[in-house]
Parts: C-alpha cells; sequence; structure tokens
C-alpha cells in the first residue's frame, strides 16, 4: 500500500495501545493496529477501531467500576 502523504511504498504494520481519557476520568486503552510509513513515519490507522461498551461508559460516566 502506497503512503497517503509521501506516496511511497514499504509501510509497516505494527500494534499500538492507546490511553484514552480526560481530566475527570479513568484511563481506557484500546489496542488499534497502525501502519507507519517507513519512508516519511507518518502514521495511518490499520482500520478504524471502535471503544468496547464498558471502557465508553468509563469515558462518559467517569465509571471506572465499569471498565473491563
Amino acid at each position: 500500500m502506497a503512503c497517503k502523504s509521501c506516496g511511497a511504498e514499504g509501510q509497516g504494520r505494527f500494534p499500538t495501545e492507546i490511553a484514552i481519557h480526560s481530566r475527570d476520568t479513568p484511563l481506557v486503552f484500546v489496542f488499534p493496529e497502525i501502519y507507519v510509513c517507513l519512508n516519511c513515519g507518518k502514521p495511518e490507522f490499520a482500520e478504524e477501531f471502535t471503544i468496547p461498551e464498558n471502557e465508553l461508559r468509563v469515558i462518559i460516566k467517569g465509571d471506572a467500576a465499569g471498565a473491563g
């Protein structure tokens, strides 16, 4: 797949960890995969990701007990 930024071929696919939180909520972790262009370094998500329902509840309500 060609990079959308520089057009180079040669992207690596890597697992990631993203922590989502606000000042009033605990950390919620999601684990999407990304492509990283091995020429310019720009990352792109391999696919859109969905935050699981329990973790989404934490983000909305700040309910740490709801996280799973």
